[in-house]
């Protein structure tokens, strides 16, 4: 299934408290639509028009309305500066569906970057007036391997009367995202990278907003967690049939859960004790599983980490079982949580109205649907 992973980073112009630019995602059952808009002049004013557009934009188009509709009543709405005969605002959309098609709609905005195998491809543009304003569209059948890029002029523009004396430029801009781009690589790696090269080419506060966005085509990632047992132990060889058929990664938390997949998959589970910290006990490994780990106390750990902000480049180097799981699920996009009800007394609140393992899962759930990712509960 093609995934649309996307990225933005926006920097503000030199003394204004607020970007002039205006970027938006809008996701619905795996289509993505995006909508930069660069607001003319900076600070509060060019914010305000600036988001007025990409709301507008995304409005009408989360309501399904088609996309030349949306283009033709936004550019009728859109006013027309009398002193410098520009538009009040500027904009790129891009709709993107799940079966690979697209398509893309640009006003006076920066031409969109788009690769293939690495390579910056050619867009067949078509052009239209609307309201004395000339668009800009053109369609595209997208797969995985495929990039997309979008920014406001203040990337064109950085480093203009120094390194660049006109400009970075679209061209160089063009060849520095080929160079940064590669399957390992996530989109908002690259976003990173170039806000990065934009300071620097700036020598310090841009002297434009600066905004770019970025979409990776790619294949959905999923991950399967099994958490404790099942209420009924009859109901064990079906979870394990479950959790061994999904797609994508497979995780086990607990050892007793652990033991039964060992037991109906007729497989050994070894434990690695050069894991084992003071709070976490160690990881464990099994064939046909790519993560073992301890139940309650692993998941508590993770769910408190996830709760207060810590990503998987916090934890980059930790080998713990905590750390592990969150960067396997920054990597996943779908994410099933196979929960078993069946109370273990030694990790139960009498306080509690419920199983602790039902609590975890549930702010577990909750944490990751924060960070944009889909998470679905089953109990048994």
């Amino acid at each position: 299934m093609i995934y649309y992973e996307c990225a933005s980073g926006q920097i503000s112009k030199s003394h204004e408290e607020l970007c002039g630019d205006s970027v938006v995602f809008s996701s619905h059952h795996n289509d993505v639509t995006m909508v930069l808009s660069d607001g003319l002049g900076s600070g509060v004013k060019a914010n305000i028009l600036a988001t007025l557009t990409t709301r507008m934009l995304t409005c009408m188009l989360d309501n399904e309305l088609p996309l030349s509709e949306v283009v033709k009543t936004v550019t009728e709405t859109l006013p027309v500066c009398k002193v410098r005969g520009l538009a009040y605002s500027t904009f790129s959309v891009a709709q993107l569906f799940s079966d690979g098609e697209g398509r893309l709609v640009e006003f006076d905005s920066p031409s969109a970057f788009y690769f293939r195998d690495r390579s910056l491809t050619e867009l067949n543009w078509e052009t239209s007036s609307e309201s004395q304003k000339i668009i800009k569209a053109c369609g595209l059948k997208l797969r995985p391997g495929d990039w997309l890029a979008f920014v406001s002029d203040g990337v064109i523009s950085a480093g203009i009367g120094g390194l660049y004396p006109l400009g970075w430029g679209w061209d160089q801009v063009a060849h520095y995202l080929g160079s940064h781009i590669n399957e390992q690589v996530s989109a908002q790696e690259v976003v990173d990278s170039v806000l990065d090269t934009v300071s620097n080419l700036y020598a310090g506060p841009p002297g434009d907003d600066v905004t770019i966005a970025i979409i990776k085509v790619r294949q959905k990632r999923f991950l399967t967690i099994f958490f404790g047992p099942p209420l009924d132990p009859k109901d064990d060889p079906f979870v394990v049939e479950q959790l061994m058929k999904s797609e994508g990664k497979r995780v086990v938390c607990g050892g007793t859960t652990a033991n039964i997949v060992a037991r109906h998959q007729h497989k050994e589970l070894e434990v690695d004790l050069e894991t084992m910290t003071e709070d976490i006990p160690p990881l464990g490994h099994m064939e046909g599983l790519d993560l073992v780990t301890e139940g309650v106390l692993t998941m508590t750990r993770l769910v408190g980490m996830l709760q207060t902000g810590r990503n998987a480049n916090s934890q980059k180097y930790a080998v713990d079982s905590s750390s592990t799981l969150l960067r396997m699920l920054e990597e996943a996009d779908s994410i099933k949580i196979l929960v078993g009800q069946a109370k273990n007394p030694a990790h139960q609140d009498p306080n509690l109205p419920v199983e602790i393992k039902t609590e975890l899962a549930r702010e577990l759930q909750d944490a990751l649907i924060k960070k944009n990712k889909e998470c679905k509960i089953e109990y048994f």
